[in-house]
């Protein structure tokens, strides 16, 4: 099940939100090195954990969070513009139906199988029911056939570069119905992701 945090209702599902952070901190601080981002000792944050991301958490049966996903506005300041021009041939994207995918992040136990699908579900379908028609973000290139294998397919927006020694790429999903279907047919999973309650948060903006 993926759950939708958005400012709107962050106080509601404060308890998620603390477990993202602290799982963010376990995956890009302790298991990735990003120190910079070190907070408390207990948080992974940056300055685009603010009152316009949205985010995706993907809940296990007991409501922990085990994976998650940041969405970010691409009309503000945002990390490919601000920080990762040179990974992008020509402009960048930015509109108000192109949103930036930032943190995906997996628990190791749960890596290789259903919350990898349900994230790239959950961020599907928020999109489509947002009219939002495309993402962007970097990913490392390793990951491109594996997204290609369940039919989520990246188009390359710039050329292969290293980031903390590992080949990443800049790239664009188109958010379709095609590519629902695909992840779902190549998933396996029927039926939408998104957790019914959490879906009253607005349109990213």
């Amino acid at each position: 099940m993926i759950r939708v945090i958005s400012h709107e209702n962050s106080e509601r599902f404060a308890l998620t939100l603390d477990q993202m952070f602290r799982l963010r901190h376990e995956l890009f601080v302790k298991e990735r090195g990003w120190k910079d981002f070190d907070k408390d000792g207990l948080y992974e944050q940056d300055r685009y954990d603010n009152e316009h991301a949205v985010y995706l958490t993907c809940l296990d049966d007991a409501e922990a969070v085990v994976g998650c996903m940041r969405l970010y506005p691409t009309t503000l300041p945002h990390m490919l513009s601000e920080h990762f021009r040179d990974f992008v041939d020509g402009e960048i994207p930015s509109s108000d139906t192109t949103i930036e995918m930032t943190r995906l992040g997996i628990r190791p136990s749960r890596r290789g199988g259903r919350t990898y699908h349900e994230l790239l579900l959950g961020v599907l379908e928020y999109c489509l029911e947002n009219r939002i028609q495309e993402a962007t973000g970097l990913v490392r290139h390793a990951r491109i056939p594996i997204a290609q294998a369940i039919g989520f397919y990246p188009e390359i927006i710039g050329p292969v570069r290293l980031v903390d020694d590992d080949p990443v790429v800049a790239v664009r999903f188109d958010m379709t119905t095609e590519a629902l279907a695909r992840v779902r047919r190549h998933s396996g999973i029927a039926g939408s992701v998104l957790e019914p309650e959490s879906m009253s948060t607005r349109k990213i903006a």
